[in-house]
């Protein structure tokens, strides 16, 4: 998760250690002060050299069937859409043929028109800073866990976003890390820093908590930094400190471990499941840029390396979040590099660049992305990491403080057009899948926006920041508009200047 700090041992002389103690102390409350006084909303997001790369991506699979999904399959991305004329082609039958509406790309076509782009309500202030923040499977409740040990459920289904429930957390040592909804939406499980998982059901108590401890390990600190429910719901996988991958049995409670590196000393910051049809083959994003793909079948047969199927090169530092597209081949990867990048699992990366890649990293990330400033190269890369199989980048967002998370779009309702994800300048950036560009940058919040996510049937998205709100984000037409002119300013100031022959070949005055 981040660089480890060193420990005084017991010998060491009292006074020494009450010193440093006292220095640590100060230095981390000066900095708090400092997040909680900075505006964040005012921050500039990073300024970033040169056009996204397109070439690789407009040959897959992935871009065709988003256009497709998205109604561009016949007509270009940057063609106007007209309101009237839509209407006369439905009411004549030719908006889809066979039937007396439009189609489903039609209907995510004109959704995409009015995706989030303002935050409309503060749904809540707590305490604390905001961890998780997540609807289940149908959007019918909305889980918000943080700093202050409670988790609260929250009723999704109509958008009133009432209190259903507030469930005081066992063994919060600093907070709750992550958090998942069962596939039926009953029970959720969630995770601190502690050695064990935590489920407990949706309308249950505190009572109510049941415990599956990790067995088996050295007496060492031992935390869970994300966690997934299997799509059968039997099992929760969990990604943990000491290059492991926890995978628990919730009936018998018995664990496994995968072991993503031979030395214990590189942290699992994300984990995920490929597929929802599928609950043997899951995704582990490492905190040395590496993302590795295993086949719970065979990857136990090694008690030192678990045996990895695919590994994907191409992050210069450590992993904070994996989503998978759900079909089988793409993931997106988000990284404290500054960028989310594409992956086809069926390209894999040569294992045999990794030595020389792991320089490269070490070039550029002796820096700790909780506290301090990012490096400059990580916005403007001469090139990419050699062993790079990522088939697209996107730029434009900050990563640090935390294990900010990316998200692709609700299929059903935008065709996963889009990338959303949190920034640390409090924005939420939204990007357009197709074009690599940022398509709407959303403030509100003044600290990093940790954890959010977008309704799956509604245009809205639900962000928790560590400004200890939690904030409702939707379409506003007068934004929209604003931000229309300020994109055909922009597109007007790269417009070559004209000038008139006479002009051009006057010399210089002396």
């Amino acid at each position: 998760m981040g660089n480890q700090v060193g420990l005084l041992s017991d010998d060491d002389d009292s006074s020494d250690n009450s010193d440093i103690n006292n220095y640590i102390n100060f230095t981390v409350n000066a900095m708090e002060l400092e997040m909680r006084n900075t505006c964040y909303h005012t921050n500039q997001l990073p300024k970033i050299r040169g056009e996204p790369n397109l070439q690789k991506f407009q040959g897959s699979d992935m871009y065709k069937e988003i256009r497709a999904l998205s109604g561009f399959a016949s007509k270009p991305l940057n063609d106007r859409w007209n309101l009237l004329h839509a209407l006369q082609q439905r009411e004549n039958g030719l908006a889809a043929p066979g039937t007396a509406s439009f189609s489903q790309n039609q209907q995510r076509y004109i959704s995409n028109l009015y995706i989030p782009n303002k935050k409309s309500l503060r749904l809540m202030s707590l305490d604390s800073k905001v961890f998780v923040t997540k609807f289940d499977k149908s959007g019918d409740k909305l889980l918000i866990a943080c700093q202050d040990g409670f988790v609260r459920i929250y009723d999704g289904a109509k958008g009133t976003y009432h209190l259903l429930n507030r469930i005081r957390a066992r063994d919060v040592e600093w907070s709750i890390i992550d958090a998942d909804f069962s596939p039926n939406g009953q029970n959720f499980a969630y995770s601190t820093w502690s050695r064990s998982f935590f489920i407990m059901p949706v309308n249950g108590t505190e009572d109510d908590c049941q415990w599956i401890d990790v067995h088996g390990l050295p007496n060492l600190r031992l935390a869970i930094f994300s966690l997934r429910y299997s799509p059968t719901g039997d099992t929760i996988i969990g990604g943990s400190n000491n290059s492991m991958v926890i995978v628990t049995d919730i009936q018998t409670r018995a664990t496994q471990i995968l072991r993503t590196h031979r030395m214990p000393g590189t942290d699992v910051n994300s984990v995920s499941y490929l597929h929802d049809k599928n609950p043997n083959v899951i995704i582990a994003g490492c905190d040395d840029g590496l993302i590795k793909v295993f086949d719970l079948r065979t990857s136990f047969r090694s008690r030192e390396l678990s045996r990895a199927v695919v590994s994907l090169v191409g992050h210069y530092d450590g992993i904070t979040y994996i989503d998978s597209r759900n079909d089988g081949y793409y993931v997106l990867s988000n990284s404290k590099d500054q960028s989310i990048k594409l992956w086809d699992l069926r390209q894999p990366s040569n294992t045999r660049n990794c030595s020389r890649t792991r320089q490269e990293r070490l070039d550029l990330s002796m820096w700790d992305y909780r506290w301090n400033r990012v490096p400059q190269s990580f916005y403007d890369p001469r090139k990419a990491m050699d062993g790079d199989s990522s088939i697209m980048t996107y730029r434009g967002h900050r990563v640090t403080k935390t294990l900010l998370r990316a998200k692709f779009s609700p299929l059903e309702q935008t065709g996963q057009r889009f990338i959303y994800t949190g920034c640390s300048t409090g924005r939420i950036i939204i990007y357009d899948v197709l074009t690599g560009r940022i398509k709407e940058a959303i403030e509100g919040h003044r600290n990093v926006v940790r954890d959010l996510d977008w309704h799956p049937v509604r245009s809205e998205i639900v962000s928790g920041s560590w400004d200890s709100h939690v904030h409702l984000n939707n379409f506003n037409r007068n934004n929209a508009n604003r931000s229309e002119k300020r994109q055909q300013s922009s597109d007007q100031d790269k417009r070559p200047l004209r000038r008139s022959r006479r002009l051009a070949n006057r010399g210089t005055p002396d």
